[in-house]
């Protein structure tokens, strides 16, 4: 089956999968400045000098000379061709590959490339155009933005014309219907084609490449829309990009990001010396635009407005980012103001200090529940704990629904038991509706299938294979790796089977394998999985530490999941002094775990 390559899944593996996440499966990083060193992949050495830089997407060996980008990477690690490494991280990362055949990749790069060169004109054009417009210039000075911001974020102007950037894109080669594709221009109902912008402020949307994909324009007056977007172009999604998301790639430092709803917001917190705020481009938060996000930070301020609409921004934000295993902080600010208008009324030191008093994501929704509620009469406070025992039961992890109904019972009055009760009811009941849902559904027999490029897996299959090769690599192995961390079955068998063997005689690894397979202990598949192995491509020796150790730490993984999960059964069955002492053990437990974890 043949699929495409092309510019456009070669710009998606490149702008939404950091190379620091991809290399870091494969080499243990460390952080070094900006960037991050560890031991080549590609040759032997001690000392690191494999550096990865996530800003510029590279990664280059100080002792070797390889370097190159995420693709370049694989290629050079799985032994892949430039069309098989962007596969291979494709159906790594789920990204959708298409099928079809090769000879459309040049027509369909050649038209991405003309929506990028006419963007840039476009861009250049509304630059030049609010140099030569007073009223337009006049209006971003009233609202306080600089020649060295407009030049920043390349602000320009489109003049309030039916047609002036079609006239100057058709006189630089583009024909009107391209205009229309990349939605720099529209049909109008005689059928002429006339600018989709104008007598707007423009905000140029640039990706991490630096390439113009989109703009947002925004009214001088009071007419609607107040703003206006690029639509869905080939070369735009506005669900899978991030206004300032650019600059933000430039940055060393990346510990916190501020998700905010507007251009303005960005510009006004930037301009201020807050340059770590982006906006989700007049669209709610989307899950491939918190994908990004994780990308960049794992500390999250939300700071949406404080109206209705904010508020069922954020609380959508929140439960997107809680998916994605990021759990952010709410910004609140005073008098109802967005970040722009904070800022120009109340300045840096101000808005740094609201951000200081950010609420965790369960405050900000208790705060907003006990709005509902007339706390002081006994009606209104069983209504308010209820709620927030329904919020409470929606929290995965048990210590932390423990904290909270700890604390609301303090600060209320309320018998934490008869909160946590409820809370194990809740839970109960909703696990039951869930086995009700599924009872009558018909069951998909699926075959167990080996993830060929599952890492765990990979790794134990390395480990078996030089385990048949080398005895006293199989020794080194077994000093630190027990045979219960093998979670493939057959490689669990055959590491068992080779303490016995090396004991009897030399290793003929064929014969040995056919001997397992004869005896039902192992599969022919399996078999040829293993020897398709080339060990030359491992370099073993450079590498076992860290071969084993993903053994190891998927176990222990795999271990917290399981205490975790008995850790919550038994706050639900188990409410006497036993099952307490038994919850206190497993929490040592996965203290213990945890500092193993950390280790690696």
């Amino acid at each position: 089956m043949s699929y495409i390559i092309d510019d456009n899944l070669l710009d998606e593996i490149r702008n939404n999968i950091g190379i620091y996440d991809l290399i870091s499966e494969y080499v243990d990083l460390k952080k070094s400045g900006s960037g991050y060193m560890g031991l080549c992949p590609f040759h032997n050495e001690k000392t690191p000098s494999f550096s990865v830089s996530p800003s510029k997407g590279i990664f280059h060996c100080f002792g070797c000379g390889e370097g190159g980008d995420q693709i370049t990477f694989i290629m050079k690690r799985e032994n892949l061709g430039f069309r098989e490494a962007a596969k291979f991280i494709a159906d790594k990362y789920g990204i959708e590959v298409r099928e079809g055949s090769n000879s459309f990749n040049k027509e369909f790069s050649d038209k991405r490339n003309r929506a990028y060169e006419a963007n840039k004109e476009a861009a250049t054009f509304f630059l030049h155009n609010l140099r030569n417009n007073k009223f337009a210039y006049e209006y971003l000075q009233s609202r306080d933005i600089d020649n060295s911001t407009i030049a920043t974020y390349g602000i320009g102007y489109a003049e309030n014309s039916w047609d002036s950037l079609v006239k100057y894109l058709s006189a630089k080669g583009y024909k009107e219907e391209e205009l229309e594709e990349f939605n720099l221009a529209v049909r109008s109902k005689k059928g002429t084609y006339i600018d989709r912008f104008r007598n707007r402020i423009m905000f140029p949307i640039i990706d991490t490449s630096r390439r113009v994909i989109g703009f947002g324009g925004r009214v001088l007056d009071n007419s609607v829309p107040k703003y206006l977007n690029t639509k869905d172009t080939i070369v735009f999604n506005k669900g899978k990009n991030l206004y300032n998301l650019n600059i933000i790639a430039e940055k060393t430092d990346r510990s916190k990001l501020i998700l905010v709803e507007g251009y303005m917001d960005v510009i006004s917190l930037y301009k201020s010396g807050i340059n770590y705020s982006i906006a989700s481009l007049g669209t709610a938060l989307t899950p491939n635009q918190a994908d990004l996000i994780k990308r960049y930070s794992k500390e999250i301020y939300i700071c949406y407005d404080s109206d209705n609409a904010g508020i069922k921004a954020t609380n959508r934000a929140i439960d997107i980012l809680i998916e994605k295993n990021l759990y952010p902080k709410i910004v609140t600010l005073p008098e109802g103001l967005d970040p722009d208008d904070y800022i120009k009324k109340y300045g840096k030191l101000s808005f740094e200090m609201e951000l200081s008093k950010a609420k965790t994501y369960l405050d900000y929704r208790i705060i907003k529940i006990k709005e509902n509620y007339n706390i002081e009469s006994s009606e209104g406070l069983s209504g308010f704990t209820s709620d927030v025992a329904q919020l409470l039961s929606r929290v995965k992890n048990p210590i932390e629904r423990d904290v909270y109904a700890d604390k609301i019972a303090k600060k209320y009055g309320i018998s934490k038991n008869a909160i946590i009760s409820y809370i194990n009811i809740l839970i109960k009941n909703n696990k039951l509706k869930i086995v009700e849902k599924n009872r009558f559904r018909k069951p998909e027999i699926k075959p167990v299938i080996i993830k060929k490029n599952d890492k765990r897996n990979s790794a134990e299959y390395i480990l078996i294979k030089v385990a048949m090769c080398s005895e006293s690599d199989y020794n080194y192995i077994a000093e630190n790796l027990s045979s219960y961390e093998f979670s493939n079955v057959y490689c669990r068998i055959i590491f068992e089977e080779l303490n016995e063997y090396y004991k009897i005689g030399n290793m003929n690894m064929n014969l040995f394998l056919d001997k397992l397979l004869k005896e039902n202990l192992i599969t022919e598949e399996f078999k040829n999985e293993i020897l398709k192995i080339n060990l030359n491509q491992v370099n073993f020796h450079a590498t076992k530490k860290e071969i084993i150790n993903t053994v190891k730490r998927d176990t222990l993984e795999n271990r917290r999941k399981k205490i975790l999960k008995e850790i919550e059964t038994l706050e639900l069955s188990n409410t006497n002094s036993k099952g307490s002492d038994n919850i206190k053990e497993l929490i040592k437990e996965l203290d213990d775990i945890n500092i193993q974890i950390q280790s690696f």
